[in-house]
């Protein structure tokens, strides 16, 4: 057996790897521009990420592949708009963690709402069909983004 030629399989797991990261970008860019939330793309991910519980400005930071001190400036703009509240880190005196306040709460809502008819309005016309393999591609998303959490 030549192994010298690809298999199709590997040939559908490059063309992922290549489209994938482009598609993702593309799609999250487009939600950006269809939404009345005015905030930067970094701005949107920390929102997203705080909505899961409060964390350290380091984590954001890594979550959201910036520095520390471009971070703070982030927190800080979000903190101006009341959507983000500093508080101390109970597990550690001299940490403090980044919050949603419930304002951000609102805004992040109101992003997944917009999101929400804005799937609903341009996927209308697909079919039963395809909308099924979409769900079914989110599926298979989260576990391949539950792995790649895992990895070191």
């Amino acid at each position: 057996m030549d192994t010298s030629v690809p298999s199709q399989r590997d040939q559908h797991l490059d063309e992922i790897a290549a489209a994938l990261p482009r598609r993702a970008n593309t799609l999250a860019r487009l939600f950006r521009v269809h939404t009345s939330v005015q905030a930067t793309r970094t701005e949107m991910g920390v929102i997203a990420i705080l909505d899961e519980g409060p964390r350290r400005i380091t984590e954001l930071a890594a979550a959201e592949g910036v520095t520390q001190p471009a971070m703070t400036l982030v927190v800080n703009r979000l903190e101006e708009r009341g959507w983000v509240a500093r508080r101390p880190d109970p597990t550690d005196a001299r940490a403090v963690l980044a919050a949603l306040t419930p304002a951000g709460r609102r805004v992040i809502e109101q992003m997944r709402v917009e999101y929400r008819a804005l799937v609903h309005e341009e996927m209308a016309s697909l079919s039963d069909d395809d909308v099924a393999a979409l769900s079914r591609a989110v599926e298979v998303l989260d576990q391949l983004i539950e792995r790649l959490k895992e990895r070191p």
